[in-house]
């Protein structure tokens, strides 16, 4: 459990990480409303070389370990890594019933996780570095590229704008049209979405990526999505 020191400069981050993910019915039915889309992640990855029989990962923001799972399958040691208690518990009833044995399931975050061991050869993250805001972003970055090895990989997915600010407002009621038709058996609702956009960090583009290549990364490639609101990045540690 990440339990935070009232008297410490460092952010909070189980204030930060999204009312809905401390709610065990949002766990019960995450799985549902939200494919993490592992099995094509998993194979991008395997493309690239950076996730290769033996390695080892660390999912950042696991929640309830979609991707963890089916990286156990090919790495040697998965580290699923969470601020919420309700998420990770989520994920251990998971692999007691499929008796995974390679994944070791940690309570903390971005800016409070120690890794312990070899450092990794990938670390994942994907729609959970958006809680933090942009100074604590560049941090957690930072501490990502500590950890890994030399050349490894960040594979980093999340809710970033690539339209102009004077276009957020168009965008976004757009992006909450489609979500709400295109997820309606999902049950997304509009004040989820727009919670996300009000009360989190996302953050543009041209912000986010001169933070990952200042924390010592090079980006390898990059892409967005139709609507401006997703980025999907793959990075090598320089």
């Amino acid at each position: 459990m990440v339990v935070h020191d009232p008297d410490s400069w460092w952010l909070d981050e189980v204030s930060h990480a999204g009312r809905e993910h401390f709610d065990e019915e949002h766990a019960r039915r995450y799985d549902a409303k939200m494919d993490a889309q592992a099995a094509e992640e998993i194979g991008l990855l395997q493309d690239a070389r950076v996730l290769t029989p033996g390695c080892s990962v660390v999912d950042m923001g696991a929640g309830s370990g979609q991707f963890s799972l089916a990286a156990a399958h090919i790495c040697e040691r998965v580290v699923a890594v969470d601020v919420s208690p309700v998420m990770l518990a989520r994920l251990r009833e998971k692999l007691d019933l499929c008796g995974t044995g390679n994944v070791e399931v940690i309570g903390a975050g971005f800016l409070s996780y120690r890794h312990s061991g070899e450092p990794p050869d990938l670390v994942y993250s994907r729609f959970a570095l958006h809680h933090l805001p942009d100074f604590w972003k560049v941090m957690a970055l930072c501490r990502i590229a500590d950890m890994l090895r030399p050349g490894g990989a960040l594979r980093l997915s999340d809710v970033v704008y690539s339209f102009e600010p004077t276009d957020a407002e168009p965008r976004i009621e757009a992006w909450i049209t489609e979500i709400m038709t295109a997820d309606v058996e999902r049950g997304w609702t509009r004040a989820e979405i727009a919670e996300h956009v009000r009360d989190e960090h996302s953050t543009f583009t041209w912000l986010l990526e001169p933070m990952i290549e200042r924390a010592g990364f090079t980006i390898v490639d990059a892409s967005c999505s139709a609507s401006g609101m997703l980025a999907q990045y793959l990075c090598k540690k320089r």
